[in-house]
């Protein structure tokens, strides 16, 4: 499971770096792009995770920042509580599931460094034009092979990345479960939930 959260997380990752555009592209051309393009920057920054990691960090959230939903991302994670929350609590939770997120995708980069991603199938639902889901095979080390969904919104012109499915196992509905675990042991505390919350992967 943990290798399997570390892929997902990488494959996040692998959504990166679509320049936005005056018309909308298919969604698994986005991703394709992206994922070239982002190899592409590893190339240079990939010596800052030894020699400045908190550089290297900064690095990825630059380009992760604008192409995923991180804002839809965390309101899913929060789910029914996400009403309950204040305004405060919910951009909080925001930045710091963000960070642990961005430092989780940094190390999974390095982890899962030469992987070869091959594309399967794309598709999107005629009655929500704005949602659409790309389906991928992840090479990982020593020969291993998973299969990876992506779940993309359509934000304006641009698709962003709101969940991903990793061999089955929903990522998202992993971190709303943990959430709600955290809810349980802070007795329902939000503000505590915030300030313990860590990317258990």
């Amino acid at each position: 499971m943990k290798n399997l959260t570390k892929l997902g997380l990488l494959c996040c990752c692998l959504f990166l770096g679509v320049s936005a555009l005056a018309s909308i592209k298919p969604a698994q051309q986005a991703v394709q792009e992206a994922t070239d393009q982002l190899l592409t920057r590893l190339v240079q920054i990939q010596p800052l995770y030894v020699g400045d990691p908190d550089q290297f960090f900064a690095e990825v959230d630059v380009t992760l920042g604008p192409f995923v939903d991180f804002s839809g991302f965390s309101k899913g994670v929060m789910a029914k509580y996400y009403r309950r929350a204040t305004d405060a609590q919910k951009t909080r939770f925001e930045t710091v599931f963000r960070r642990g997120l961005v430092r989780t995708y940094a190390k999974a980069l390095v982890e899962f460094d030469n992987q070869r991603v091959e594309f399967v199938d794309s598709t999107a639902a005629e009655s929500e034009p704005d949602r659409a889901s790309v389906d991928l095979k992840i090479y990982g080390q020593e020969g291993a092979i998973y299969a990876v969904n992506y779940n993309l919104v359509l934000l304006g012109s641009d698709w962003k990345l709101r969940n991903v499915t990793i061999e089955g196992i929903n990522i998202g509905l992993q971190f709303r479960s943990q959430f709600a675990a955290y809810m349980d042991k802070f007795g329902n505390d939000i503000d505590k939930v915030i300030n313990n919350w860590s990317v258990d992967v």
